[in-house]
């Protein structure tokens, strides 16, 4: 519970206290969360006290996850929390100079912890707090991203070799889905196929589109051990034309910039610039639309966000997508994915999968 013992300290060090919705941040803490439904759940965290807030119906779980680290105090569906909060966070709002509030709380349950705490002094994001934490991995943390994306890969590997003319984008999710499971993960993070002109579209929802002569785009990733995965490739049913071919070395060459940059005490915006400088100078700066990578760990989006406007230097054991890509409206997509682990001296990629453009035989 090194990571309770840091928060407490932290807050201490504030005079503040920090108010956990289940989630990630509060899984970082303790390494488990519970289930976030209706029912309002908080661990409230101070200088001297660690108490979690939660529904009899879910607190025997909580108890058996959390081995007395945790003081924890339930309620009844019948009574509510309100009462139950009002003893135990009132106390510990009182005077406190800051109260940090997770990101992943319902407003609702929000509303009533203000209440609850009847304190004066305005809210903010636990995140301010959580984030640079979680930037920052663990030699451990590191392990199960290597893990996870190992078991990514294996799903890759089967979705690529599975593209076949006639099926269709969720029969191939589906694939995708049943590699992941055969190979170890505890569950899928996201499974995006995008077969033609949907590659166009960076956030596609599968559908029942069949797959026919052109691209076809994989962008997949699970979880493992609480950890996720990212990654995504392009395959070519036939032969490829010459325009998909170029703007495919295009986005390779501008993932090889931005990895060219990508270090520990680098600026993210400078990780962003490598990457959207090869794509503007190759006249396509217009159809590259989104940041050029995010962070990743217990969630699959998180800090470090790689865009321009974000000055913030990249951190030690930082994990990260870079993920440059090129859209061009209702014809074709490219996007190459890769996670890196920022050293001292540069990044290393976790995934073995070629960056190529995989290609599919039309007969």
């Amino acid at each position: 519970m090194q990571r309770l013992a840091r928060a407490r300290e932290r807050v201490g060090s504030e005079r503040a206290v920090m108010f956990l919705a289940p989630g990630d941040d509060f899984r970082y803490l303790v390494s488990w969360s519970p289930l976030a439904d209706e029912r309002v759940t908080f661990l409230g965290v101070s200088h001297d006290r660690v108490v979690l807030v939660i529904a009899s119906v879910n607190a025997q779980e909580a108890r058996e996850h959390l081995h007395g680290t945790v003081e924890i105090l339930s309620f009844s569906d019948q009574d509510g929390p309100d009462a139950l909060m009002r003893e135990v966070f009132g106390p510990m709002a009182q005077g406190s100079s800051a109260l940090y509030v997770s990101d992943d709380a319902r407003f609702d349950h929000v509303e009533r912890l203000k209440s609850a705490c009847h304190s004066p002094v305005p809210m903010a994001a636990a995140s301010t707090l959580m984030a640079p934490w979680r930037m920052a991995k663990d030699p451990d943390e590191v392990e199960k991203l290597m893990a996870c994306q190992a078991i990514n890969d294996r799903g890759m590997a089967k979705g690529l070799e599975s593209i076949r003319v006639g099926m269709t984008e969720m029969e191939l999710q589906d694939i995708i889905r049943r590699a992941f499971m055969a190979n170890g993960a505890d569950r899928e993070a996201f499974i995006i196929v995008a077969a033609g002109s949907h590659s166009a579209m960076p956030h596609h929802t599968s559908d029942q589109t069949v797959i026919a002569e052109g691209p076809v785009l994989l962008d997949i990733g699970c979880y493992k051990d609480g950890y996720a995965s990212d990654m995504t490739r392009v395959a070519y049913v036939g032969t490829p034309p010459d325009e998909f071919t170029h703007v495919h070395h295009i986005v390779n060459r501008a993932v090889e910039a931005a990895q060219a940059q990508a270090r520990a005490g680098q600026e993210a915006q400078v990780i962003d610039h490598a990457a959207r400088r090869v794509i503007e100078e190759a006249g396509y700066g217009t159809y590259f639309v989104h940041r050029t990578g995010h962070g990743i760990g217990l969630s699959v989006h998180e800090p470090p966000s790689i865009m321009e406007g974000n000055p913030a230097t990249i951190p030690l054991r930082a994990a990260f997508s870079i993920e440059p890509g090129i859209y061009l409206p209702k014809r074709f997509g490219v996007r190459l994915e890769e996670v890196v682990i920022a050293g001292a001296g540069g990044a290393e990629i976790l995934s073995k999968i070629p960056r190529d453009i995989y290609r599919v035989p039309l007969d």
